[in-house]
């Protein structure tokens, strides 16, 4: 089993390996701002290539692969258009986020020394693993009122911990530096 995790490693090649990571988290960072964007923006006026009805069972299943297919998802979500910036403050989110960093903390300094990449990459497995939580919740047969909410709290989850692990290695990077 190990010899098969080294033979994924990526640690001989640290530009790489920081490369894909920062690429991962900012695509994650990209993809979540538009589709936030996304809901927020869209109704009946300005969505043509999809009946409404097919776009609600879309939401509701959580289907992000055919909603980046949708001509109508990047030109909402890329437009002009002001939208409110309350759209992507999201209090589960940022407390998941917190509990999630004191966790990291406490195992980093009690139990084992962490790797920054190795918080790298738990940070955007747990962002993502909010979102994939939220697709199993919407699995069940759940109050339609619930489905904005449990949304929300996947997709802004995702871009509350990619911007966490992006900050982090940055600070990592400039202290580094600064020393």
């Amino acid at each position: 089993m190990l010899n098969k995790l080294k033979l994924l490693s990526l640690s001989s090649y640290p530009h790489l390996y920081r490369f894909l990571l920062w690429l991962w988290a900012g695509l994650s960072v990209f993809i979540i701002i538009a589709f936030v964007r996304f809901l927020s923006l869209a109704d009946e006026n300005n969505v043509t290539s999809i009946h409404p009805d097919q776009l609600i069972q879309i939401l509701t299943q959580l289907d992000l692969i055919n909603m980046l297919t949708l001509p109508d998802f990047w030109q909402i979500s890329l437009s002009g258009e002001a939208g409110n910036s309350a759209m992507f403050l999201g209090g589960y989110s940022a407390m998941s986020l917190l509990i999630f960093n004191a966790g990291l903390y406490t195992y980093h300094k009690n139990i084992e020394a962490l790797h920054r990449r190795q918080v790298f990459i738990l940070l955007i497995c747990a962002g993502w693993a909010h979102l994939l939580l939220a697709k199993c919740i919407l699995l069940f047969s759940i109050p339609v009122k619930l489905t904005g909410p449990v949304i929300a709290v996947g997709a802004l989850s995702v871009l509350y911990f990619s911007l966490s692990a992006l900050m982090f290695d940055t600070f990592l990077c400039l202290r580094r530096k600064s020393i």
